[in-house]
């Protein structure tokens, strides 16, 4: 059931129409604004433009890598929570993303709830 309080904004950067329409459905049917890019150039021009309170990055984008796409983000927005989604993750790629500042990795296929769980908590909902 939608919210009818308005929730904060969130930036989705994935090239997989099935990934980004699925979660930009169930976040805004959640109550949250959401804009979905899917590459890495109109994601980093699309942060640096908007405010966001979270951002969902892909990691394998077909202009870029999903971990330098968040480095370019944290450079002009080093509070933003950024979780990143990948396909092809592996304990180095989740260590990595870490130390660049995300609040969490997560493997495709993933349940949305893990996600709505991790924005509700990272942004004190």
């Amino acid at each position: 059931m939608a919210s009818k309080r308005k929730k904060d904004s969130i930036l989705i950067i994935d090239d997989e129409p099935s990934v980004g329409d699925a979660l930009r459905l169930v976040l805004e049917a959640t109550g949250y604004e959401v804009v979905l890019v899917n590459n890495g150039r109109d994601g980093v021009e699309t942060s640096r433009k908007q405010q966001f309170a979270f951002a969902i990055v892909d990691l394998f984008l077909t202009d870029a890598y999903g971990l330098d796409v968040i480095k370019e983000i944290r450079a002009q927005r080093p509070a933003l929570p950024i979780l990143l989604i990948t396909g092809h993750g592996s304990p180095e790629v989740f260590s990595a993303a870490q130390r660049l500042g995300a609040v969490g990795a997560l493997s495709k296929p993933f349940q949305t709830a893990e996600i709505l769980a991790l924005i509700a908590k990272t942004l004190g909902q």
